[in-house]
C-alpha cells in the first residue's frame, strides 16, 4: 500500500483534532472559541477533499474509524448549539440581518440548488422536518414558494420556542408555522412536499407514513463523500419512492439533496 500524501496526512490530522476537541468539550456552541476554530478548520479540510481518491482514502482507512463513527454525531450537537446561538443574536438585533449568520452563502447555495429540482411543482404545503432553532430554508421557501404553506417540525422545545421569536422578529410568522413535535408523528397534507434535514431522526418511520399516500413529494438532505465526518449518510426510503434527481456534490454547499416522488403516483 502506497504512503498517504501530504494531503491525506494533513486531513488525517485535521479530522483527528476535531474529534479531540468536539469530544473533550462541555460546551458545543459558539461561546466556546475552542469549537469554533476546531469546526472552521475541518469545513475547510474537508472542502478541499472532495476528489474521489481523497474520499475513499479517508473513509476507509482504519486511522480514521473511531472519527468516522463518532464525530458526525458530535458535528450534530455542535450545529444544534450554534443555530441556537445564532437565533438567539438575531432575536435581540434591533434590526436582525440573516446575512449576518456565517454559513449563510451556503445555506442560500443549498436552497437554490433545491429550488432548482422542484422546479414547475406547485405545492400546497411544505414542511420541513428537522427545522431546528434557525429555519434558513423556512426563510427561503417564503419567497421562492409564496403559493405554499410553510411548516417547521422540530422535537426541541427550545428550538422551536427560539423559531417561533425569529419568525415573528422578521416577519414571516403568517406564513410559517412552527410545530414542536417528533417527525414520527407529523401527519402531511394532500400535495406536500416534505422536506427531511440532514440531522432528522426516525426518518424511516417519515417514510412509512409518507408510503400511505401517493400524493407528497419527498426531498432528503445527505451527505456524500468526505462530508460524511460532519454528518451521517441518510437512510433513504424503500422502492415505493423512485428518485427523480439529485445535487451533485459541489464545495459551495455541504449537502446533497435526493428528490423523490410516489411509485404509485406514476402507476396510476
Amino acid at each position: 500500500m502506497p504512503a498517504p500524501t501530504d494531503l491525506q496526512q494533513n486531513a488525517t490530522l485535521a479530522i483527528q483534532d476535531s474529534y479531540a476537541v468536539l469530544s473533550s468539550e462541555q460546551d458545543l456552541s459558539p461561546h466556546n472559541p475552542r469549537i469554533t476554530t476546531s469546526l472552521t478548520k475541518l469545513v475547510s479540510t474537508l472542502t478541499q477533499c472532495q476528489c474521489p481518491v481523497m474520499c475513499e482514502y479517508l473513509l476507509t482507512t482504519s486511522l480514521l474509524e473511531t472519527e468516522r463513527n463518532q464525530l458526525p454525531g458530535l458535528c450534530g450537537e455542535a450545529e444544534c448549539e450554534m443555530e441556537k446561538y445564532w437565533a438567539r443574536k438575531l432575536i435581540a438585533a434591533h434590526q436582525p440581518d440573516l446575512n449576518d449568520f456565517w454559513y449563510i452563502a451556503e445555506y442560500k447555495a443549498l436552497c437554490d440548488a433545491e429550488t432548482n429540482m422542484i422546479a414547475g411543482r406547485l405545492f400546497n404545503r411544505i414542511s420541513f422536518l428537522g427545522a431546528g432553532a434557525l429555519p434558513l430554508t423556512a426563510f427561503f421557501l417564503a419567497q421562492t414558494a409564496p403559493q405554499a404553506k410553510i411548516i417547521c417540525v422540530d422535537y426541541d422545545a427550545e428550538a422551536c420556542e427560539l423559531s417561533a421569536q425569529l419568525t415573528r422578529k422578521i416577519g414571516l410568522s403568517d406564513r410559517i408555522e412552527i410545530q414542536q413535535k417528533d417527525a414520527a408523528v407529523y401527519q402531511p397534507g394532500e400535495n406536500e412536499l416534505v422536506i427531511c434535514a440532514s440531522l432528522l431522526q426516525n426518518s424511516q418511520v417519515v417514510y412509512a407514513n409518507l408510503e400511505k399516500r401517493n400524493d407528497c413529494d419527498l426531498l432528503i438532505r445527505d451527505a456524500e463523500g468526505s462530508y460524511r465526518f460532519l454528518y451521517r449518510q441518510a437512510r433513504l426510503p424503500s422502492t415505493s419512492f423512485r428518485q427523480v434527481c439529485k445535487t451533485a456534490v459541489d464545495s459551495r454547499r455541504i449537502n446533497t439533496s435526493r428528490y423523490y416522488q410516489p411509485v404509485a403516483r406514476h402507476a396510476a
